[in-house]
């Protein structure tokens, strides 16, 4: 494959549950999804309801369809889109789903759970498409053909969790979120993000927050960073640009307004995740 620009297209932001309405249109309430577009290589991180939206566009293509998706872990907001999956419905169509096994249960197992009666109507065997589950754990190198290579890394997340970085050429991007940082900069992330081009990183809360400051509980121990400890991070990685993601269910547009604009007093090299935001890495 030749150099192709690496594409990474926001279809859900939100963390924990979806939040439509009229205080969230501008930054989105559907719960994680990210595109990740190289060359024809389709590759969707987590299946939140942003999922649904992704599929749609993909179902304007008059040709069959091939993807992998990568998810973190299989609580809710970040599989709940996958039943509602369109593309994954019909035949001749293609996925490889690629995540961890959990408590004696293997990956495509959780995958199906929340598929069963008396929670859902079709099971997942019935989707229609060719569906093959990959398992995959912390620390592990997987080459994905076409010059692409991907690392995964452990997150501090109540029942475990994973992250991805994806290299192709002399580019790298990497998903990090529904992780909790530490009282000091995470040795082990640090070096996983290590002068990565773009970092999209779990920002649920902000450091008041989750301190337990201003009339909020503590969050410590919840599994979730803050957009400070993003900054930070990204600092010492020598990162090239931080997305926040995974925001807060309370937080409105001009919340987030808010917080972008101070992050970006730290690091002019970060933005706020919203709904349809696109990011070009030109591979050279």
């Amino acid at each position: 494959m030749s150099d192709i620009d690496i594409k990474v297209t926001f279809w859900g932001v939100r963390g924990s549950r979806p939040v439509p309405g009229p205080s969230t249109v501008k930054f989105g309430g559907n719960t994680p999804c990210v595109q990740i577009q190289i060359g024809e290589r389709l590759f969707i991180m987590d299946a939140g309801t942003g999922i649904c939206n992704l599929g749609q566009h993909l179902m304007k293509s008059k040709e069959k369809i091939k993807g992998e998706i990568f998810i973190t872990h299989t609580h809710w907001d970040h599989i709940q889109g996958f039943p509602f999956f369109t593309p994954a419905f019909i035949k001749g169509n293609h996925f490889i789903l690629y995540g961890q096994n959990k408590m004696n249960l293997t990956f495509a197992n959780l995958m199906r759970g929340q598929m069963l009666y008396p929670h859902f109507p079709i099971t997942l065997e019935r989707m229609g498409a060719n569906i093959e589950f990959f398992e995959v754990n912390s620390g592990e190198e997987i080459d994905l053909g076409d010059g692409i290579k991907l690392k995964t890394v452990h997150n501090n997340h109540p029942g475990d969790s994973i992250s991805y970085r994806f290299e192709y050429g002399k580019r790298a991007c990497c998903y990090i979120t529904d992780t909790e940082h530490y009282s000091c900069v995470d040795y082990n992330l640090k070096n996983f993000i290590n002068g990565a081009d773009l970092v999209i990183y779990d920002a649920n809360f902000t450091d008041e927050e989750y301190a337990g400051q201003d009339g909020f509980n503590s969050k410590i121990g919840w599994g979730h960073s803050t957009w400070q400890e993003g900054v930070k991070l990204a600092l010492a990685a020598k990162a090239q640009k931080l997305v926040l993601f995974h925001h807060a269910t309370h937080r409105t547009d001009e919340d987030m307004e808010e917080i972008e604009r101070e992050a970006q007093e730290r690091f002019p090299g970060c933005v706020a995740a919203r709904e349809g935001m696109v990011i070009s890495l030109p591979v050279y």
